[in-house]
């Protein structure tokens, strides 16, 4: 139960919490806060609150207007992504296949990228071809066509010509080959939209560029291409944000019963920044958790990121409903 006063909310995110009354003063300052509709609401998202508030069996869900999604229960920790259980499987991999990528992540980490490329290369001669394999292959061309050092092949399907526009132009075609055909295999993976999107950007296609990029964020996100993208490329992880939004309304009905405190939300942000499912974690009440999951799902988010990469993410966010008086 809240103190006598005056009633309000604050929203807790992480370690740090704003605390929010109709007076609009923030007791724990931070830079993220913003003004909406006279309180302030903090920007930013849970990726775990306190798990000694939580209790060991969640509440009931709140009935939102979302395409229906079943992706429970979320992970803990502080990064979220989610494998979508729509999503097929990873293929299984041989022996012969795991052996040539290890020693393909090898040589590039040891800066023989190149190597790796050739590798892998014979590999798919030798009829290894894997669409984790092609998705590999196919983003070292992708990087080797950027400029990026030590990767450019000096024998194979895109060997150096000694001339860069000509390198280039065979090395982003080699690219398209590899991912074109793995994405026959596995049209469900984001990840070969993405690096296609990348493709497309370094040869000029902008526009090709982003119908790619925009394809790839209605798609599964995660399992082992996305790892291979995060290996290669030596992303950063971003957690998906909540940025803010109109402030939840203190429902009458839980006024009256004299209902206070911690609503928790779990929720699944898309890649394109949408709420699709809500979960609730832990709620002093049914009305509350509606006015709660009611203000987030408007509310403006950013996806979680691999690198430049949305993918699929849970984030966990906390009202504090207050009664005071």
């Amino acid at each position: 139960m809240g103190r006598p006063g005056r009633r309000g909310f604050h929203h807790r995110w992480s370690e740090r919490t704003l605390i929010v009354s109709k007076s609009g003063q923030d007791r724990n300052r931070t830079s993220a806060a913003i003004l909406v509709t006279g309180v302030l609401l903090a920007a930013g998202c849970a990726s775990s609150p306190p798990t000694g508030s939580i209790p060991a069996v969640p509440v009931r869900s709140p009935d939102v207007s979302l395409q229906a999604m079943h992706e429970t229960p979320a992970p803990e920790g502080n990064w979220r992504e989610c494998r979508l259980a729509r999503c097929e499987p990873d293929p299984v991999l041989s022996r012969r296949v795991e052996e040539l990528l290890a020693s393909s992540s090898a040589l590039f980490r040891d800066g023989s990228g190149s190597d790796a490329i050739v590798e892998m290369e014979m590999g798919l001669k030798q009829g290894l071809r894997h669409p984790l394999l092609l998705v590999t292959l196919g983003q070292l061309y992708i990087m080797a066509g950027q400029g990026e050092p030590g990767l450019m092949p000096n024998e194979g399907p895109a060997a150096d010509v000694g001339n860069w526009r000509r390198n280039q132009k065979r090395l982003l075609g080699r690219a398209r080959d590899l991912l074109d055909e793995a994405l026959a295999e596995r049209p469900d993976d984001a990840a070969i939209d993405y690096l296609l999107a990348d493709a497309a950007r370094t040869a000029g296609d902008l526009a090709m560029a982003d119908s790619l990029a925009a394809r790839g964020r209605t798609k599964c996100t995660g399992g082992r291409s996305f790892r291979a993208l995060e290996l290669y490329q030596q992303l950063n992880r971003y957690p998906a944000q909540y940025r803010g939004g109109a402030a939840p309304v203190y429902p009458p009905s839980a006024m009256a019963e004299g209902l206070s405190g911690d609503v928790v939300l779990d929720l699944l942000v898309d890649p394109d920044a949408r709420v699709r499912q809500v979960e609730a974690i832990s709620s002093p009440g049914e009305a509350l958790t509606a006015a709660g999951a009611a203000a987030v799902v408007e509310g403006e988010f950013t996806p979680a990121r691999l690198g430049k990469y949305p993918v699929w993410s849970w984030c966990r966010v906390t009202f504090s409903f207050n009664l005071e008086g």
